[in-house]
Protein backbone atom coordinates (compact mmCIF):
# COMPACT_ATOMS: atom_id res chain seq x y z
CA UNK A 1 0.00 0.00 0.00
CA UNK A 2 1.46 3.35 -1.09
CA UNK A 3 0.72 6.80 0.27
CA UNK A 4 1.45 9.32 -2.47
CA UNK A 5 1.47 13.10 -2.48
CA UNK A 6 2.36 15.93 -4.83
CA UNK A 7 2.71 19.68 -4.31
CA UNK A 8 4.68 20.55 -7.45
CA UNK A 9 1.85 22.49 -9.11
CA UNK A 10 -1.07 24.64 -7.92
CA UNK A 11 -2.80 21.35 -7.07
CA UNK A 12 -2.09 19.73 -3.70
CA UNK A 13 -2.89 16.04 -4.09
CA UNK A 14 -2.88 13.00 -1.77
CA UNK A 15 -3.78 9.39 -2.53
CA UNK A 16 -3.50 5.85 -1.22
CA UNK A 17 -2.91 3.07 -3.75
CA UNK A 18 -3.06 -0.68 -3.20
CA UNK A 19 -2.19 -3.25 -5.88
CA UNK A 20 -2.60 -0.68 -8.65
CA UNK A 21 -6.00 0.47 -7.41
CA UNK A 22 -6.55 3.96 -5.97
CA UNK A 23 -8.40 3.59 -2.68
CA UNK A 24 -8.74 7.31 -2.06
CA UNK A 25 -7.58 10.53 -3.69
CA UNK A 26 -8.10 14.04 -2.36
CA UNK A 27 -6.93 17.34 -3.79
CA UNK A 28 -7.12 21.09 -3.36
CA UNK A 29 -6.39 23.68 -6.04
CA UNK A 30 -4.63 26.77 -4.68
CA UNK A 31 -1.07 27.72 -5.61
CA UNK A 32 -0.48 29.51 -2.29
CA UNK A 33 -1.89 27.06 0.28
CA UNK A 34 0.10 23.84 -0.03
CA UNK A 35 1.34 24.05 3.57
CA UNK A 36 -2.14 24.76 4.91
CA UNK A 37 -4.11 22.07 3.11
CA UNK A 38 -1.68 19.14 2.90
CA UNK A 39 -1.99 17.95 6.52
CA UNK A 40 -5.83 17.97 6.54
CA UNK A 41 -5.87 16.08 3.21
CA UNK A 42 -3.49 13.48 4.63
CA UNK A 43 -5.58 13.11 7.76
CA UNK A 44 -8.74 12.59 5.72
CA UNK A 45 -7.08 10.14 3.34
CA UNK A 46 -5.71 8.01 6.17
CA UNK A 47 -9.21 7.86 7.72
CA UNK A 48 -10.83 6.64 4.48
CA UNK A 49 -12.50 3.20 4.36
CA UNK A 50 -10.06 0.42 3.53
CA UNK A 51 -7.00 2.46 4.49
CA UNK A 52 -4.93 1.43 7.49
CA UNK A 53 -1.84 3.40 8.40
CA UNK A 54 -0.09 0.22 9.48
CA UNK A 55 -0.54 -1.23 5.97
CA UNK A 56 1.31 1.62 4.26
CA UNK A 57 4.78 0.33 3.43
CA UNK A 58 5.99 3.04 1.01
CA UNK A 59 5.57 6.80 0.64
CA UNK A 60 5.88 8.30 -2.83
CA UNK A 61 6.14 11.98 -3.63
CA UNK A 62 6.33 14.09 -6.75
CA UNK A 63 9.72 15.79 -6.81
CA UNK A 64 8.96 18.38 -9.45
CA UNK A 65 10.07 20.32 -11.27
CA UNK A 66 8.05 23.02 -9.59
CA UNK A 67 8.16 26.24 -7.56
CA UNK A 68 10.65 26.23 -4.69
CA UNK A 69 8.29 26.66 -1.74
CA UNK A 70 5.41 24.43 -2.80
CA UNK A 71 7.73 21.65 -3.89
CA UNK A 72 9.52 21.54 -0.54
CA UNK A 73 6.22 21.27 1.37
CA UNK A 74 5.37 17.91 -0.16
CA UNK A 75 8.86 16.42 -0.10
CA UNK A 76 9.55 17.53 3.48
CA UNK A 77 6.22 16.08 4.62
CA UNK A 78 6.91 12.78 2.86
CA UNK A 79 10.35 12.53 4.47
CA UNK A 80 8.95 13.37 7.91
CA UNK A 81 6.24 10.71 7.64
CA UNK A 82 8.75 8.17 6.37
CA UNK A 83 11.02 8.79 9.32
CA UNK A 84 8.14 8.63 11.82
CA UNK A 85 6.61 5.47 10.33
CA UNK A 86 9.94 3.86 9.44
CA UNK A 87 8.98 3.22 5.81
CA UNK A 88 10.94 4.09 2.64
CA UNK A 89 10.26 7.30 0.72
CA UNK A 90 10.76 7.44 -3.05
CA UNK A 91 10.35 10.19 -5.61
CA UNK A 92 8.97 10.50 -9.13
CA UNK A 93 9.34 13.32 -11.64
CA UNK A 94 5.95 15.01 -11.39
CA UNK A 95 5.65 15.37 -15.16
CA UNK A 96 5.90 11.56 -15.36
CA UNK A 97 2.59 11.34 -13.48
CA UNK A 98 0.81 13.25 -16.25
CA UNK A 99 2.48 11.02 -18.84
CA UNK A 100 1.31 7.90 -16.97
CA UNK A 101 -2.26 9.22 -16.98
CA UNK A 102 -2.03 9.92 -20.71
CA UNK A 103 -1.02 6.31 -21.39
CA UNK A 104 -3.59 4.75 -19.08
CA UNK A 105 -5.59 3.31 -21.97
CA UNK A 106 -2.56 2.02 -23.84
CA UNK A 107 0.22 3.43 -26.02
CA UNK A 108 -0.32 6.71 -27.81
CA UNK A 109 1.82 8.83 -30.12
CA UNK A 110 4.90 10.55 -28.71
CA UNK A 111 3.98 13.66 -26.73
CA UNK A 112 5.24 16.42 -24.49
CA UNK A 113 4.19 17.48 -21.00
CA UNK A 114 4.61 21.12 -19.97
CA UNK A 115 4.09 22.65 -16.55
CA UNK A 116 3.76 26.38 -15.98
CA UNK A 117 7.14 27.69 -14.77
CA UNK A 118 6.02 31.34 -14.82
CA UNK A 119 8.42 33.97 -16.21
CA UNK A 120 6.93 33.05 -19.62
CA UNK A 121 8.67 29.66 -19.34
CA UNK A 122 7.59 26.03 -19.03
CA UNK A 123 8.92 22.96 -17.26
CA UNK A 124 8.79 20.28 -19.91
CA UNK A 125 9.70 16.73 -20.84
CA UNK A 126 9.20 14.57 -23.92
CA UNK A 127 7.76 11.04 -23.84
CA UNK A 128 7.61 8.10 -26.19
CA UNK A 129 4.31 6.39 -27.02
CA UNK A 130 4.58 4.09 -23.98
CA UNK A 131 5.10 6.99 -21.56
CA UNK A 132 8.87 6.56 -21.20
CA UNK A 133 10.62 9.91 -20.72
CA UNK A 134 13.31 10.46 -23.36
CA UNK A 135 14.19 14.11 -22.75
CA UNK A 136 13.84 16.49 -19.83
CA UNK A 137 12.82 17.73 -17.44
CA UNK A 138 13.97 21.14 -18.65
CA UNK A 139 12.89 24.72 -18.10
CA UNK A 140 12.87 27.04 -21.11
CA UNK A 141 10.81 29.49 -23.08
CA UNK A 142 8.35 27.53 -25.26
CA UNK A 143 10.02 29.00 -28.34
CA UNK A 144 13.33 27.37 -27.32
CA UNK A 145 11.86 23.86 -27.69
CA UNK A 146 12.75 22.06 -30.91
CA UNK A 147 10.10 23.11 -33.49
CA UNK A 148 9.46 19.50 -34.56
CA UNK A 149 8.50 18.61 -31.01
CA UNK A 150 6.70 21.85 -30.29
CA UNK A 151 4.37 21.18 -33.22
CA UNK A 152 3.38 17.81 -31.73
CA UNK A 153 0.90 16.84 -29.02
CA UNK A 154 1.22 18.49 -25.60
CA UNK A 155 -0.37 18.07 -22.18
CA UNK A 156 -0.16 20.04 -18.95
CA UNK A 157 -0.93 23.49 -17.61
CA UNK A 158 2.09 25.03 -19.34
CA UNK A 159 0.75 23.95 -22.72
CA UNK A 160 -2.60 25.57 -21.92
CA UNK A 161 -1.03 28.83 -20.74
CA UNK A 162 1.10 29.01 -23.90
CA UNK A 163 -1.37 27.35 -26.23
CA UNK A 164 -0.50 29.65 -29.12
CA UNK A 165 3.09 28.37 -29.14
CA UNK A 166 2.32 24.64 -29.27
CA UNK A 167 1.03 22.74 -32.26
CA UNK A 168 -1.55 20.48 -30.65
CA UNK A 169 -2.81 20.93 -27.12
CA UNK A 170 -5.12 18.11 -26.03
CA UNK A 171 -8.72 19.30 -25.88
CA UNK A 172 -9.55 17.17 -22.83
CA UNK A 173 -6.98 18.85 -20.60
CA UNK A 174 -8.60 18.43 -17.22
CA UNK A 175 -7.87 16.42 -14.13
CA UNK A 176 -4.75 14.28 -14.36
CA UNK A 177 -3.76 15.62 -17.79
CA UNK A 178 -3.51 19.20 -16.52
CA UNK A 179 -1.73 18.86 -13.15
CA UNK A 180 0.20 15.94 -11.59
CA UNK A 181 -2.13 13.81 -9.46
CA UNK A 182 -0.96 11.74 -6.51
CA UNK A 183 -2.94 8.71 -7.69
CA UNK A 184 -0.79 8.45 -10.82
CA UNK A 185 2.37 8.94 -8.80
CA UNK A 186 1.27 6.05 -6.59
CA UNK A 187 0.37 3.79 -9.52
CA UNK A 188 3.56 4.55 -11.42
CA UNK A 189 5.77 4.02 -8.36
CA UNK A 190 3.99 0.77 -7.54
CA UNK A 191 4.62 -0.50 -11.07
CA UNK A 192 8.29 0.52 -10.94
CA UNK A 193 8.83 -1.14 -7.57
CA UNK A 194 7.06 -4.23 -8.85
CA UNK A 195 9.48 -4.40 -11.78
CA UNK A 196 12.42 -4.35 -9.39
CA UNK A 197 13.59 -0.79 -10.05
CA UNK A 198 15.55 0.92 -7.29
CA UNK A 199 15.44 4.64 -6.57
CA UNK A 200 18.39 6.29 -8.31
CA UNK A 201 20.57 8.92 -6.66
CA UNK A 202 20.68 11.72 -9.23
CA UNK A 203 23.06 14.55 -8.55
CA UNK A 204 23.55 17.44 -10.98
CA UNK A 205 24.93 20.68 -9.63
CA UNK A 206 22.95 23.71 -10.76
CA UNK A 207 26.19 25.20 -12.02
CA UNK A 208 26.43 22.33 -14.53
CA UNK A 209 23.42 23.30 -16.59
CA UNK A 210 23.12 27.05 -16.80
CA UNK A 211 19.48 28.05 -16.61
CA UNK A 212 17.65 25.26 -18.43
CA UNK A 213 18.30 22.12 -16.36
CA UNK A 214 20.24 20.26 -19.06
CA UNK A 215 22.57 18.72 -16.48
CA UNK A 216 19.64 17.35 -14.50
CA UNK A 217 17.96 16.10 -17.66
CA UNK A 218 21.10 14.20 -18.64
CA UNK A 219 21.46 12.72 -15.16
CA UNK A 220 17.83 11.55 -15.16
CA UNK A 221 17.96 9.90 -18.58
CA UNK A 222 16.79 6.33 -18.19
CA UNK A 223 15.86 6.92 -14.55
CA UNK A 224 12.26 6.84 -13.39
CA UNK A 225 12.29 6.00 -9.67
CA UNK A 226 14.19 8.75 -7.83
CA UNK A 227 15.30 9.69 -4.38
CA UNK A 228 12.99 12.24 -2.67
CA UNK A 229 14.99 15.32 -3.60
CA UNK A 230 13.54 18.38 -5.36
CA UNK A 231 14.16 18.99 -9.06
CA UNK A 232 14.53 22.76 -9.14
CA UNK A 233 16.24 23.11 -12.57
CA UNK A 234 16.72 26.87 -12.21
CA UNK A 235 19.65 28.40 -10.43
CA UNK A 236 18.59 30.23 -7.24
CA UNK A 237 17.76 33.92 -7.64
CA UNK A 238 19.56 34.73 -4.39
CA UNK A 239 23.34 34.36 -4.47
CA UNK A 240 26.01 34.96 -1.81
CA UNK A 241 27.31 38.50 -1.69
CA UNK A 242 30.73 38.95 -3.19
CA UNK A 243 33.58 39.65 -0.80
CA UNK A 244 35.05 43.09 -1.42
Amino acid sequence: MILALDTSSPLTSVSVTDAGTTLVELSHLDARRHAEVLAPLLQEALAAPGVQRSSIDTIACGVGPGPYTGLRVGIATALALGAAWEVPVVGLCSLDAIAAAACADGPTQGFGVAGDARRHEVYWAWYESDGARTDGPLVTLPAAIDPARRSGRWLGEGAVVHRDQFGEVAEDLDGALLHPHASWIGRRVQALLGSGEVAAPVEALLSAHGDDGAGTSAALRGRALLLPRPLYLRRPDAVPARTP
